[in-house]
């Protein structure tokens, strides 16, 4: 009879959310660059890569290990681009510039008024429409 060895259960469940993840991202249910797909994999990596260092297994700790760095460093540079895209888009929302406002809009109740007067008029009765410049990004 075999003696209970915890690395078969660490094998056996890394194995089984690491075929789950395959079969989800070719199914076309989740992207491969998904932050789910991503915990998953990190996830199946971190229990095999327990397995191999448990028995000692070089070769499995090696590509486990790869495994591991890469996608961490996958998550690593999805959420700087996520933080680096929002704060481009608070920074043009802050200098945005006002829609100048066409001559054929200027008449206000069925008459013409100045461009100052039509201004204030209009920004008491709506929110002036702003128009989103992204200055200096690239």
């Amino acid at each position: 009879m075999h003696d209970f060895d915890i690395r078969i259960v660490f094998q056996i469940c890394g194995a089984v959310l690491a075929i789950t993840n395959y079969l989800l991202v070719q199914t076309h249910r989740i992207k491969a660059t998904s932050p789910v797909s991503l915990g998953v994999v990190l996830t199946a990596c971190s229990i095999l890569l327990t397995s191999a260092i448990i028995g000692r297994d070089w070769g499995l700790i090696l590509l486990e290990g790869t495994w591991l760095v890469m996608g961490s460093v996958t998550i690593a540079v999805r959420q700087r681009s996520a933080a680096r895209r929002a704060v481009l888009e608070r920074e043009a929302l802050a200098s945005a510039v006002p829609v100048r406002v066409v001559a054929a809009e200027r008449a206000v109740s069925g008459r013409v008024v100045s461009e100052a007067a039509f201004v204030e008029t209009v920004a008491l009765e709506r929110p002036v429409a702003r128009e989103l410049e992204l200055a200096a990004a690239a």
